[in-house]
């Protein structure tokens, strides 16, 4: 998809994120109402597969960036909740989990950041879903947590309704971006909810994703996200 395309399809002001400095001297467990207020809210909520797995959460992303990174608080509510991993780089999508998926403007890479509810990562830089670069320990150290749950908790909830937030800040180092200056106009992406093993597994995406099963790596479906201006 070239520029021409994204600009003719998707104007600047359908989805663009906010520039909120205030954010890097907020501790990421007390920003809930600030991105409430004047964020971008994303409805994660387009169910692609309903022949195949007919429920989806109620779930909802809020992103704003600021000089050093994006930050997204994502908040959900469903039935059951589900949390086995504790150690980074371990499979959160079978978990209740959630993602979002970025790519810089001309690039053919991409990266993947999955999050289950108590705020444990799996990312990578990826070509598809087959080829990948795992982040390493110090990559992960750049992607700030906080979560509803305790992070050193694991636990199943298989009955009633469940709710949780996590709020994320990813460090615009780990995305090859290493001044302000260098930010794109834009970034392309999806976000997702799912949870392969939780009592009611799901499948639920930002934007459609055409195809016969669930799949999230399909960079093809990513709808660009505009960095709004600096103030």
């Amino acid at each position: 998809m070239n520029q021409q395309t994204i600009s003719d399809k998707s104007p600047r002001h359908l989805y663009t994120i906010p520039y909120l400095p205030v954010l890097d001297a907020l501790d990421l467990s007390s920003n809930e109402i600030i991105l409430e207020q004047t964020s971008l809210r994303l409805p994660i909520m387009i169910n692609n597969w309903p022949d195949q797995y007919p429920y989806i959460p109620i779930t909802a992303a809020d992103l704003a960036y600021s000089d050093t990174g994006l930050y997204c608080r994502f908040q959900s509510r469903g039935k059951g909740l589900l949390a086995q991993y504790i150690e980074d780089g371990s499979k959160v999508h079978e978990d209740s989990c959630v993602e979002i998926f970025l790519q810089l403007p001309g690039q053919e890479r991409y990266y993947n950041f999955e999050f289950n509810c108590i705020g444990t990562c799996d990312a990578s830089h990826r070509l598809n879903r087959e080829v990948s670069t795992p982040f390493t320990g110090q990559q992960y150290d750049h992607i700030h947590r906080a979560a509803s749950e305790r992070r050193d908790v694991l636990f199943e909830r298989p009955r009633g309704l469940q709710s949780f937030y996590v709020s994320v800040k990813i460090d615009f180092q780990v995305l090859g971006i290493e001044s302000v200056e260098q930010l794109p106009e834009y970034f392309m992406g999806n976000l997702y909810k799912c949870g392969d093993r939780t009592p009611e597994p799901h499948f639920a995406t930002w934007q459609p994703v055409h195809t016969e099963t669930p799949d999230f790596h399909r960079p093809e479906y990513f709808q660009p996200l505009y960095l709004g201006p600096r103030e």
